[in-house]
């Protein structure tokens, strides 16, 4: 039984009987206050349960989401009135077909659950609730993929770096539901692939292009890296080179678009490829941010491109006498250089977090399972107030959607208050 006012030290290292029951508690605990079966999730991060609550409480999120002030230009408010518009239409089987044709979308992901879910409600709360349960899914299984695969006694700076994995792509970024749901499912099938060679991973990584078509890129990447392997020297320069190239030749990357893209993908990119609206959004890219939206990010990637090149200078024998530690780095750094090269096209930038992701999972397991070099440990002071900035800014942007209930509420509460939720950056503003 669990003591008294002991609720979160189920620890990993007692010794759990054939019957155990530490998940069902979780789950009771879980109905009563999820934040409180979140926080024992991870204090208890190597039960089989762990993940399940992360998930569970994901969706919770979704259920308690709050569209705030700032959220009103987002996709997620043209998500709801879409489902909202076809709620009561009746649509048969050929109608659904002629929806999809009609909208322009590649993808399908999106117009599928629009529909599905328009059948039944043209709640808010029953939409982000399942957007919740899938993106939760993949965001849980991949912070769970990390954690699973370290060693010994959690380290501070680990857990930082654990911190930083997880808001690489945050819960809240289900706002934009379809770009960031699929990068949590390209590493989900990625990380296996790369690092314990389930070929399996590859077609997983493949699935996120019906979630959003422009993971071609990521995928096309990770299909050409199968076919060269691992040349870590040739990457690793290709990786710096692009750090130091402020903007991409549109004019030579339009070509390649033009002669080698299907027709869809043209159209549907042309556009973001215009010239006078890449100019334009190169001009006036971040002049509007307060200091601290512009730093965290320039400061997490610089971080990371620290990390990146200690790990290639230092490493170099481990990882060339280790294939799956190599295969990691190669694809890491291939990727990273090319997100480098479309960050300067309008939402070419996003692609700079899905490559995070990859490289902060590298990075957390090498600093927690390999004994630190003298390099490392000062790089590791010099880079943690950078790391720290970036958590805090992203914490900062999840009050745009986080709602009291979603903090301090449970599944019984959420019922009444189910899609008038309001966000705390919003309360925060009528309190201050």
């Amino acid at each position: 039984m669990i003591e008294k006012g002991n609720l979160l030290k189920w620890t990993a290292t007692e010794a759990q009987p054939t019957d155990d029951k530490s998940g069902y508690y979780a789950v009771l605990v879980f109905l009563v206050w999820p934040l409180l079966a979140l926080a024992s999730a991870f204090w208890n991060y190597n039960q089989k349960w762990g993940k399940n609550i992360l998930w569970a409480f994901v969706a919770f999120y979704g259920f308690t989401f709050a569209i705030g002030a700032e959220s009103q230009g987002s996709d997620i408010v043209r998500y709801v009135a879409e489902v909202e518009s076809l709620h009561g239409i009746s649509l048969s089987v050929s109608d659904m077909v002629n929806y999809y044709l009609q909208s322009g979308e590649i993808d399908i992901l999106h117009t599928v659950l629009a529909v599905t879910v328009s059948r039944f409600t043209d709640s808010q709360a029953i939409l982000t609730l399942i957007y919740g349960i899938i993106f939760g899914f993949f965001f849980s299984r991949n912070v769970w993929y990390v954690i699973d695969h370290l060693k010994g006694k959690i380290q501070p700076i680990t857990l930082l770096l654990l911190v930083c994995f997880a808001l690489a792509v945050p819960i809240w970024n289900i706002t934009t539901f379809r770009m960031w749901t699929a990068a949590h499912i390209f590493i989900y099938g990625a990380l296996p692939f790369l690092f314990e060679g389930q070929k399996k991973g590859m077609i997983i990584a493949a699935l996120s292009i019906l979630v959003h078509y422009t993971f071609l890129i990521p995928v096309g990447a990770l299909f050409m890296y199968s076919l060269l392997g691992n040349r870590l020297l040739v990457y690793f320069v290709f990786f710096l080179t692009t750090f130091f190239i402020s903007e991409i030749n549109l004019t030579v990357f339009n070509n390649v678009v033009e002669n080698y893209a299907p027709a869809a993908v043209q159209e549907r990119t042309e556009g973001y490829r215009g010239e006078n609206y890449v100019e334009s959004y190169r001009q006036g890219e971040g002049s509007s941010m307060v200091w601290y939206a512009q730093w965290d990010g320039i400061a997490f990637k610089w971080s990371i491109m620290g990390f990146l090149v200690i790990l290639f200078l230092k490493g170099k024998d481990f990882f060339n006498k280790n294939e799956k530690w190599a295969s990691l780095l190669s694809f890491t750094l291939f990727f990273y250089g090319i997100a480098n090269l479309l960050s300067s096209l309008p939402s070419g930038g996003r692609f700079i977090a899905v490559a995070n992701l990859g490289a902060v999972a590298l990075i957390t397991l090498y600093v927690q399972n390999r004994e630190h070099e003298v390099v490392m440990k000062r790089f590791i002071l010099a880079a943690t107030p950078a790391l720290l900035l970036f958590v805090v800014v992203a914490f900062r942007t999840g009050l745009y959607s986080i709602s009291a209930s979603c903090l301090m509420g449970n599944p019984v509460i959420a019922l009444f208050v189910a899609g008038e939720n309001i966000s705390l950056n919003d309360v925060l503003k009528m309190v201050l």
